[in-house]
């Protein structure tokens, strides 16, 4: 495991899945999870050309409760051909989003228009993780720029891939 994974953010990340099962009213909460790492950031400009030097990596609610909603039941999960995310692969999506196989920028939000980042990773069965560029351009109000999470899908490994 990455020494970025700690004991500490994968309690942050367990935490905030446990919120998205439990509080039933709206809420918004992010999550910061650390400063990309500069050699990934250097591997994300090569690959897709979008500058995320000095981005924090985050995770909210909303991305949570969409990957559960869109890719959490093993019914039309399996019908698509994938595999239903569990609660332990939101630890995983960190590992697969700091040690990628494949980096490819697939597009932008729907609302936001805000680019989209693809993190790929063969483990057991592939793991594909979506990640939404917020880059800030105003240094007003002391904003960061992220990158947050926006779904996570997995499909089996076929045995060529």
């Amino acid at each position: 495991m990455n020494s970025i994974i700690t004991d500490d953010l994968c309690t942050m990340i367990n935490d905030l899945f446990d919120e998205c099962l439990n509080i039933q009213k709206p809420f918004h909460r992010k999550v910061d999870l650390f400063i990309i790492p500069e050699t990934l950031a250097t591997r994300i400009l090569k690959s897709t050309n979008i500058n995320v030097f000095n981005h924090t990596v985050c995770m909210d609610n909303y991305g949570i409760i969409h990957t559960l909603e869109e890719h959490g039941n093993p019914i039309s999960e399996a019908k698509r051909g994938q595999i239903a995310i569990v609660k332990e692969d939101f630890i995983t999506m960190v590992d697969v989003f700091l040690n990628p196989d494949e980096i490819v920028e697939v597009g932008v939000t729907k609302h936001t228009q805000k680019p989209l980042l693809q993190f790929i990773r063969k483990i057991d069965e592939k793991i594909y993780v979506v990640q939404e560029v917020r880059t800030i351009t105003s240094q007003k109000k002391h904003k960061v720029s992220r990158l947050v999470f926006h779904t996570m899908y997995k499909i089996k490994a076929t045995k060529n891939s």
